[in-house]
């Protein structure tokens, strides 16, 4: 027992020592460093390539339009199989089915209307009168009273106060306080407040070919709705002239300029069904291109969607693009530390980041250029036997990028 204790005792020196070496490591000074990166380029003949192609289908019953999308879809990846064999990798995907509206034809549109001469204007007058009443009760009577004597319509209701005569609003004074009051008028020993009536609107309207016509039948109208109004009453309510307009309305256009036409309404609108789906060709037969997507529109395909071309192993062109990238990183560090004085000690950190850019030709540019193609073929007086394909794939490229942190002394 007592050697062992001796024996650890003899060892803790020893591991203060190790410690304080550790600590003294761990506390010292950063390392200097400089970081750089290096790009890399490469490019390979494309040996595989990816043909997307959509399917679709309408019909105005769900059952049906799914009917004949399982039908065409199956007509084109059968076409796709034949042709490509078993070298293909056939997949559908994106399936999507969805309701919708479809509109008609449009109406025929209306003849626009052309005008030799210049029509006359049309002016309107417009008024509105309040018929104030001490109780709601005759309300309802005096609106047709208004009505019969030649008012156009009735307008809002309320509760307000009733308003003052002629002879009463003269005399209407100012308060003691210096501000003038709208709800007291004055009878000669005091104020008091006007008691509250109910009012409904009446509104008057007139049309004629000129200003002064329009005010005088206009204010005949009022005249009589008024004096109908103020008989059926009597002393138990007032008629008052809220507020009138003399506008000219609907100004024609000038000679020889068509009209405004309203656009003709959409004939009745149906449900209809529509469903799509994507089926994708992998291959590596490139010469096939243009044979493929003619079997394929033929077998049913609503289009070409896209054609990628990529390669099957990218191990060689990534090689050559991470070894470009490393040199290009390996030359900047040695001329950055020639120029600034320091020597390169070692990396410290690398890091990197490759990846492939296949080459795409979307559907319209291959139509484009099938169109070309066909067209520049049948300019020829002799066409080969075996004509070139339509759209040559170009090289796929291959990039990378290579992070080093140097340390230098």
């Amino acid at each position: 027992m007592k050697s062992r204790l001796l024996a650890a005792l003899w060892a803790m020196p020893m591991i203060v020592t190790l410690n304080a070496v550790a600590f003294a490591q761990a506390t010292g000074p950063a390392p200097k460093t400089i970081d750089v990166t290096g790009h890399g380029e490469s490019s390979a003949k494309p040996d595989l390539m990816t043909l997307s192609f959509a399917v679709t289908s309408h019909s105005e019953s769900a059952d049906e339009c799914t009917r004949n999308q399982a039908e065409v879809s199956r007509r084109v990846v059968d076409v796709l199989k034949a042709k490509l064999g078993d070298s293909a990798k056939v997949t559908t995907s994106d399936f999507s089915f969805n309701p919708s509206i479809e509109y008609g034809g449009m109406a025929t549109p209306t003849p626009t209307v052309m005008h030799a001469e210049e029509p006359p204007a049309i002016w309107e007058f417009k008024a509105d009168l309040n018929v104030f009443s001490s109780s709601m009760e005759p309300l309802g009577d005096l609106i047709q009273t208004g009505l019969a004597a030649g008012a156009t319509s009735a307008g809002q209701a309320g509760v307000g106060q009733m308003p003052d005569d002629a002879d009463e609003t003269s005399a209407v004074a100012t308060d003691p306080v210096g501000i003038a009051s709208s709800s007291r008028y004055a009878n000669g020993s005091g104020y008091r407040r006007r008691p509250p009536a109910y009012f409904v609107g009446l509104t008057v309207v007139s049309e004629a070919a000129t200003p002064g016509e329009c005010v005088r039948r206009g204010n005949a109208i009022v005249n009589r709705v008024e004096a109908a109004l103020k008989k059926q009453m009597g002393a138990q309510g007032r008629v008052i002239v809220a507020d009138f307009s003399v506008d000219q309305i609907n100004p024609q256009q000038r000679p020889g300029i068509p009209q405004y036409q309203q656009p003709p309404q959409p004939q009745p609108q149906r449900k209809v069904y529509d469903a799509q789906v994507t089926v994708s060709a992998e291959t590596p037969k490139l010469e096939l291109l243009g044979q493929v997507v003619e079997d394929a529109t033929k077998a049913g395909a609503a289009r070409l969607n896209q054609v990628s071309f990529t390669l099957k192993d990218d191990s060689s062109a990534r090689k050559e693009a991470i070894e470009k990238a490393s040199a290009d990183a390996k030359s900047k560090a040695d001329t950055l530390a020639s120029s600034m004085g320091v020597k390169l000690k070692g990396i410290l950190r690398i890091s990197t980041n490759a990846q492939a850019r296949p080459y795409v030709v979307y559907g319209n540019q291959y139509t484009a250029a099938v169109a070309s193609w066909s067209s520049m073929h049948r300019a020829q007086v002799a066409a080969p036997e075996s004509a070139e394909m339509p759209v040559t794939p170009r090289d796929v490229s291959f990039s990378a990028d290579v992070n080093v942190t140097y340390q230098i002394e």
